[in-house]
């Protein structure tokens, strides 16, 4: 069996064998190619659909990218190997193909329970049910339609909806009880569900007795958004709720950059279940590398780091770059020679050249002294081939970067930002260091995917605005805004007693121009005010802080 490391190295084998041409344009990373060949297998797609829906940016490979999972598949059976896809797709051929076995499966068993069905993929139901078919259809499958959150990766939501009608005779019960939140955030949550169309209809009605209205807070802009949540989680502390019962929540990581920032300049410790934080992941240090090059030309380990991104460049390569650059008056400027150019294999040059010339833009743009500028910037030059050909997730992870750049606006001189982002990095070591001790409370800060099952006494929601949530990603699927409906009651079904709902007015990114005026997400508008409590702050102050040379 091929654990996902496995196959990673295989693909690998597999690219190499092919001797793809590439010259300006990068192909995708085993990893990416694993993404899309999986996907493809769970959704029964296409791989060419599955190219041109999830990854545009590689359709020019497509032929290659399907000679790849052909050699893939070759290499697999030659092995007498399978993957983790393998072993659902040869379950169901079994069921398919040979029926004496499928009977024989199928009366092992008196009765079936499949639980969190809301999540299973096209294979899986066809499993489960093919499964069922040999033992008089006992079957029971239990799930939340409202929370089929999963179909980016590869969830299908008919499964659950659609089960009566292929199973005549079924009996819906249908669990409306909760126990967890209060009469007026259920209230709110069932005006908000309520609007999809596709759904088993349920009412959620609370078994504890009445609190608080959820609070929509608008706030100037994400700085604000900061300050706010900040402030309040530390005046709840001092009420006396512990920091492991509030969390904040948001739809995209990114979301979390600010504040992330102000918590530590506060000194409130806090863990990340969405990922690692926002400062430590891997594009933002890419990003910072560039930075830290135009500050400091004679930083070593930043001129690795951009070297080894380069393709055809590894360690050998790199280090005989830095040696040619270290012994220059300005390594910079040796850089963009054609001598150092002439060190590289010929097949990496073309992307060398390119690599060059963003240097140049940059070097250039750097003498205006402007971080945020530069930074977009660098959205702009070959590194976003890099991100879209090596990252899982690429265009989240451009946005990670365009909120670097929205960070970055309120420092005057890269000097300043690069070392603020060194005294935030201090600071995040101390708190590591004091909260190493299984004693130390933290608060919770998560997207809403990963805080499903979850629950807190106090949730924080950010950046509920028209572009920020729904995902602007996510409406473009056909039944995506319906799926971003079922995301939001999850975020706010995760309250026990206060919900606080915060949606900037001011956009502050390249998108918006530093200046956009932004509309509350629609999922606030579409609920009656009458269910929520308008809070106000002075709108008036400063938001973002003045961070001077």
């Amino acid at each position: 069996i091929l654990d996902e490391e496995d196959q990673r190295d295989l693909l690998k084998v597999c690219v190499t064998e092919a001797r793809i041409t590439v010259e300006e344009k990068r192909f995708p990373a085993p990893s990416l190619l694993q993404d899309l060949i999986s996907f493809a297998f769970n959704t029964e797609q296409p791989l060419a659909v599955v190219i041109e829906r999830r990854a545009p940016h590689f359709i020019q490979w497509t032929k290659e990218i399907e000679g790849i999972l052909s050699r893939y598949a070759a290499k697999k059976r030659h092995a007498n190997a399978l993957d983790y896809d393998d072993l659902l797709g040869w379950w169901l051929t079994l069921l398919q193909d040979h029926p004496e076995a499928a009977a024989r499966l199928g009366r092992q068993f008196r009765c079936l329970l499949v639980d969190e069905y809301q999540d299973t993929n096209t294979i899986q139901a066809q499993i489960v049910e093919r499964v069922a078919a040999h033992n008089g259809c006992n079957l029971m499958v239990v799930g939340d339609d409202a929370q089929s959150i999963y179909g980016w990766r590869g969830a299908d939501y008919d499964n659950i909806l659609k089960f009566p009608e292929r199973n005549p005779g079924t009996e819906i019960f249908r669990l409306e009880m909760n126990y967890r939140s209060t009469p007026q955030i259920l209230d709110f949550t069932n005006a908000s569900i309520h609007q999809n169309a596709n759904q088993f209809h349920k009412t959620l009605v609370a078994s504890r007795p009445e609190g608080s209205r959820p609070v929509v807070i608008p706030v100037n802009d994400v700085y604000q958004e900061a300050a706010f949540v900040a402030q309040r989680i530390l005046q709840l502390r001092d009420e006396g709720i512990a920091l492991e019962e509030i969390a904040v929540l948001y739809r995209a990581h990114a979301h979390s950059t600010i504040l992330q920032a102000e918590l530590v300049r506060r000194n409130i410790p806090y863990e990340i279940r969405s990922g690692v934080r926002f400062f430590e992941q891997a594009h933002i240090k890419d990003v910072v590398a560039y930075l830290k090059i135009l500050q400091n030309p004679f930083d070593e380990v930043a001129w690795r780091r951009l070297f080894l991104m380069l393709p055809r460049v590894g360690n050998v390569t790199a280090a005989k770059l830095w040696d040619a650059a270290a012994s220059a008056a300005d390594p910079l400027t040796a850089l963009l020679g054609d001598t150092v150019r002439s060190m590289l294999p010929p097949n990496a040059r073309p992307f060398f050249t390119r690599f060059q010339h963003d240097l140049k833009h940059l070097q250039e743009l750097a003498q205006h002294d402007v971080p945020d500028a530069l930074i977009r910037s660098i959205l702009e030059t070959g590194y976003v081939d890099y991100v879209r050909a090596n990252y899982e997730g690429a265009e989240s992870r451009l946005e990670d970067i365009e909120q670097l750049g929205v960070f970055a606006r309120s420092y005057r001189s890269l000097q300043a930002l690069l070392s603020e982002l060194i005294l935030l990095g201090e600071l995040y070591g101390q708190d590591v260091a004091a909260g190493s001790s299984a004693e130390t409370e933290r608060l919770i800060l998560s997207s809403v995917h990963q805080a499903k099952g979850l629950e807190w006494q106090v949730v924080f929601l950010l950046r509920m605005c028209e572009g920020g949530f729904p995902s602007p990603m996510a409406l473009r699927e056909e039944g995506g805004e319906e799926e971003e409906r079922r995301i939001f009651y999850v975020a706010t079904t995760r309250a026990k007693e206060d919900l606080y709902i915060l949606h900037p007015l001011v956009d502050l990114s390249p998108r918006g121009a530093g200046g956009l005026l932004l509309q509350p997400s629609r999922f606030l508008q579409e609920i009656p005010f009458t269910l929520y409590e308008q809070g106000e702050i002075d709108l008036s102050a400063s938001s973002a802080p003045d961070l001077s040379a």
